[in-house]
């Protein structure tokens, strides 16, 4: 009987003790209310070293209840840090593409020529295409051949409007964009006049970009003199200084300018006047002599007519880069 009381009278102490200190710990808890608590990990209420040796069930379990709501707590709060941690940043995709020319373009830097007497100066660097638009190019995008001379997918396409050629140019502008490979500002489009007749000349100041001996000729130009009376695969002559093949020959080249005379003057990135009747066009061509093959020399149709012997090769640039 004396030690049931024995015991009885030891649980009542220790839960006195417990009790006591209990109340202890809330009235620390209660001094610090208007503390802030400004760390990232929870508040838990100490245990004392007695709640955690004694041997007393209330103790103990409220001890392992306070550690288990802290140990709790803590892991979500690690593990929410933990997830912040190895989340990517999202960053947003560039809405800008690398420009990415198409491979058979030609890098033209800027510098001037000799028209007449009066130079001509372009400020910008531009690319034009190493070879004249073959059929099989226009057909692929267009769904179309208009040319006279099928049969053979690598001749340049003819029988060409002006306004057909520009279309063309649009739609490889459209198709490059939508690819990622053409940059906002940039577009393919038809050489300026100036811009082609640089290109042909190639840094030469003679009638042609291979010299001023006709004899010569054969090895460079598709003209009246060795076509027999048929445009030709492009690329199979030699190239100019710069890389450009049947600058002379094979199909005359849509230029984007209207036809007027040149002006008496030095010109800066010209791009011929606002309107007239005709479109310009350039190079000479398979059914005429070599003489109209010159780097000087130029024509001009309608823009709406398209005919055998005209065709056309694409530049690109930023827009408007042909202005001052």
């Amino acid at each position: 009987m004396k030690k049931n009381e024995h015991s009885s009278s030891r649980r009542e102490e220790a839960l006195t003790s417990y009790a006591r200190d209990d109340e202890q710990v809330r009235k620390r808890e209660r001094g610090n209310e208007p503390r802030k608590n400004s760390g990232s990990r929870a508040h838990v209420p100490a245990c004392s070293l007695a709640e955690m040796t004694e041997p007393t069930s209330a103790g103990l379990s409220t001890c392992l209840l306070i550690l288990g709501i802290t140990l709790f707590q803590t892991g979500c709060d690690r593990r929410g840090s933990d997830v912040s941690a190895r989340r990517p940043e999202s960053s947003p995709a560039s809405s800008t593409a690398a420009l990415a020319p198409l491979t058979n373009m030609v890098l033209i830097k800027a510098g001037s020529f000799v028209r007449g007497k009066y130079p001509v100066t372009l400020t910008h660097d531009f690319w034009l295409g190493k070879y004249e638009v073959t059929q099989g190019e226009y057909v692929a995008l267009m769904g179309k051949n208009p040319s006279h001379f099928p049969g053979d997918t690598n001749r340049p396409v003819e029988k060409i409007s002006y306004f057909e050629a520009a279309a063309y140019c649009s739609a490889v502008t459209k198709r490059e964009q939508e690819a990622g490979r053409l940059p906002p500002g940039y577009a393919y489009r038809l050489p300026t006049e100036a811009e082609w007749e640089y290109a042909c000349r190639a840094g030469t100041t003679n009638f042609f970009s291979f010299g001023d001996v006709a004899t010569e000729a054969d090895q460079y130009a598709w003209t009246l003199e060795n076509s027999e009376g048929a445009t030709h695969p492009v690329g199979q002559k030699r190239p100019n200084p710069w890389g450009l093949y049947d600058m002379h020959g094979n199909v005359w080249e849509w230029c984007s300018d209207w036809f007027a005379p040149y002006p008496a003057t030095a010109l800066t990135n010209p791009s011929g006047p606002a309107n007239s009747k005709f479109k310009v066009f350039r190079g000479g061509g398979w059914n005429h002599a070599l003489e109209f093959a010159r780097s000087a020399n130029r024509f001009m149709m309608a823009p709406s007519n398209g005919i055998y012997f005209v065709g056309f090769r694409i530049a690109l640039s930023q827009t408007n880069s042909n202005k001052p």
